[in-house]
């Protein structure tokens, strides 16, 4: 006789649907925080890069504030002018949210997401963010245009 699986955890419906409701408030609340604060004229109501107030230099990361209240208000070349990488990395991880708040709803996963990252890419993931980092920091045209 075979034995019926139990579900995990987190598809009861008493822990599954409050998380499904936070996800969703979550994501709109800092949406709609982004979209209403323009960091270019309140730089005050946005956290400052750490990494360039110690050291002078750009992570990968700066400009990302910009970057997504520009995408926010449809100006997508603007977004891709603070940060290259920005709008390519706010694709993958709405995917992964998606695939996250469909498994939830439905209990299973319904949208294609890889069960491992090969490690080919996690080395050239990490070799572009690096190249990309060091190139956005070196003064002289054309790297400049990657500085945000």
């Amino acid at each position: 006789m075979e034995q019926k699986q139990k579900s995990p955890f987190i598809y009861k419906n008493y822990i599954r649907w409050p998380l499904i409701v936070l996800m969703i408030l979550v994501v709109l609340a800092g949406l709609a925080y982004s979209f209403f604060i323009d960091p270019n004229a309140t730089p005050v109501a946005t956290f400052p890069c750490v990494t360039y107030k110690m050291t002078g230099l750009y992570c990968p990361g700066c400009g990302d504030t910009r970057a997504l209240h520009a995408l926010l208000h449809g100006h997508i070349l603007q977004a891709f002018d603070y940060n290259l990488l920005f709008p390519i990395i706010v694709l993958v991880l709405a995917w992964y949210y998606l695939v996250g708040l469909t498994t939830l709803i439905r209990k299973k996963r319904v949208m294609w997401i890889p069960q491992s990252l090969p490690l080919w890419a996690a080395i050239t993931i990490g070799a572009v963010v690096v190249l990309f980092t060091v190139l956005r920091n070196i003064p002289a045209w054309p790297f400049s245009i990657l500085a945000p």
